[in-house]
């Protein structure tokens, strides 16, 4: 019970001693400032930041291409919007493909294409910021950005 009356005492008096603001002791305005100003800083611009949060999140979704879209990749070079499931044509001039998206999402693009001769070429998890277009013979990919289960790719020839 001494114990708690003592306890009390001194948070009591730690308490007396922050609100207190003389001049003359600059020990105890300085522990004392931060526990007043973080106070009114926390609570008041908190609750309006995350409101203006969501907007730069909103993402445009994109939309697949249409099958005369994808046919244009057969010269190889298009820029089309995929999903899983879409089927991008060959490029017979460059050697590759055709190619199937097997998955679209946040660890990124999958693409896997069987030429003539039954070779499998498996290119997975492509991303936007993975330091460059992936090669397939004379046939290059990039993946420009992913919106959710849609991807934006660019073909072109190899250089």
């Amino acid at each position: 019970m001494a114990g708690t009356v003592c306890v009390l005492l001194a948070l009591a008096a730690a308490l007396t001693g922050c609100g207190s603001d003389s001049g003359d002791d600059t020990g105890a305005s300085a522990s004392a400032a931060p526990s007043r100003s973080a106070e009114p800083s926390s609570a008041s611009p908190t609750p309006t930041k995350p409101s203006s949060s969501p907007s730069p999140t909103a993402v445009k979704p994109l939309k697949p291409s249409t099958p005369a879209e994808l046919r244009a990749c057969a010269d190889g070079s298009c820029t089309v919007v995929v999903t899983k499931g879409t089927e991008i044509p060959g490029a017979a001039a460059l050697r590759a493909g055709p190619f199937t998206v097997s998955d679209v999402g946040p660890e990124g693009v999958d693409l896997s294409s069987v030429d003539a001769s039954g070779f499998t070429s498996n290119l997975l998890g492509q991303r936007p910021d993975q330091g460059g277009p992936s090669t397939v013979n004379e046939l290059s990919i990039a993946v420009l950005t992913i919106v959710g289960d849609t991807a934006k790719l660019r073909l072109f020839p190899a250089k």
